[in-house]
């Protein structure tokens, strides 16, 4: 993996909102930074959800290295950074924390005394180097427990643990990837692409940014549906369209949401509504409505005649208003199909329901 920034669906409405879905890859330790923009709906990648021994087989074939260490000074950014065997010298190491990385993982899972008696090192003092792991990694796999095998642990120097926990120790040193939805990227190309912004999540931000001025978007007219990863034509049913679309969001969390399968998507659709899990649901949407515009500028112009007229925290609170009129979701003039579910904000009534 590499970085990589790709467009899964861009549409513009007939008010001139322009909706944009990507999907992204960059290194994992800079996912937050992708986090923080309230306006973006998301879903990615997820450690709890892939197999450990995809994980670490992906680890030791492509792991992220950074391609420039910064020297330590005042701050959040670097502006000097390691050359020649010194940068060489912070690769190695780097490699050897995935190294140390990946062997705790791997005694995690099969305890410290099988994983000793595979591998031949001594676990107090010693980790496994890469080369090694690599080497050795058909006659760790066969040994990874899958997550149905039913295992008695008393019976056993294996320690089996999930990979919620076991996996988190690799995350720094993963690629990510994410399926990203928004009509609102200024301010995030603004802070991201920017001298101080961490230089991984100034990458990916170029890519997106370079990705959508080349791209051009689709026209999409009243009723009609943004739905990525659905092909034209490929429903007759638009409602079909909005569930796979919704399933293959959310089967990133595996890497597979590029695989089609819509029997099984209306099933995991169903699924995600019952279990509350809604975020997959905010990829598609539909324009707002012409007769819905027409009363959002009929109020902000009765809204204006009050300017002037209000102290200074109610003229705050009425501007912040008046624009918010215009967005549902996140989304400027967009409705999401996540809008649509009853209760789609508050499990508990769901389950109560």
């Amino acid at each position: 993996m590499a970085f990589l920034a790709t467009i899964k669906a861009d549409s513009i409405s007939p008010d001139g909102c322009r909706l944009t879905t990507f999907e992204a890859t960059y290194p994992r330790i800079v996912h937050g930074e992708m986090m923080t923009p309230r306006a973006f709906a998301r879903n990615s990648a997820s450690t709890r959800a892939k197999p450990i021994a995809t994980q670490l087989e992906s680890l030791l074939t492509n792991p992220f290295i950074p391609e420039k260490f910064g020297i330590n000074q005042p701050g959040m950014q670097a502006y000097k950074h390691l050359a020649g065997m010194k940068h060489d010298q912070a690769v190695e190491i780097w490699l050897t924390g995935r190294d140390r990385a990946v062997t705790t993982a791997i005694e995690l899972l099969l305890g410290r005394e099988v994983a000793q008696d595979v591998m031949q090192y001594e676990a107090n003092r010693e980790f496994v180097p890469g080369e090694i792991l690599l080497e050795d990694f058909d006659k760790i796999l066969p040994l990874l427990p899958k997550s149905t095998d039913e295992i008695d642990l008393s019976e056993t120097t294996m320690l089996n643990v999930h990979k919620q926990l076991a996996g988190r120790g690799l995350e720094t040193y993963m690629w990510h990837t994410i399926v990203l939805t928004t009509t609102e990227l200024e301010n995030f190309f603004a802070l991201r692409i920017h001298p101080e912004a961490q230089g991984e999540i100034a990458t990916i931000a170029k890519l997106m940014r370079d990705a959508r001025d080349a791209s051009t978007p689709r026209e999409l007219g009243y009723g009609d549906w943004h739905l990525p990863y659905v092909d034209e034509g490929e429903f007759d049913d638009v409602f079909d369209a909005i569930r796979s679309s919704a399933a293959r969001a959310a089967a990133s969390s595996y890497g597979r949401q590029n695989a089609k399968n819509p029997s099984r998507e209306f099933e995991r659709y169903n699924d995600l509504r019952s279990s509350g899990h809604m975020t997959p649901l905010e990829h598609q949407a539909t324009p707002f409505a012409k007769a819905e515009w027409e009363l959002i500028h009929d109020t902000q112009a009765t809204f204006a005649k009050l300017e002037g007229t209000l102290t200074d925290i109610s003229e705050f609170a009425l501007l912040e208003k008046m624009a918010g009129l215009e967005f549902s979701g996140g989304f400027k003039g967009w409705r999401q199909h996540r809008k649509q579910i009853p209760n789609e904000g508050n499990f508990a009534r769901i389950i109560a329901a």
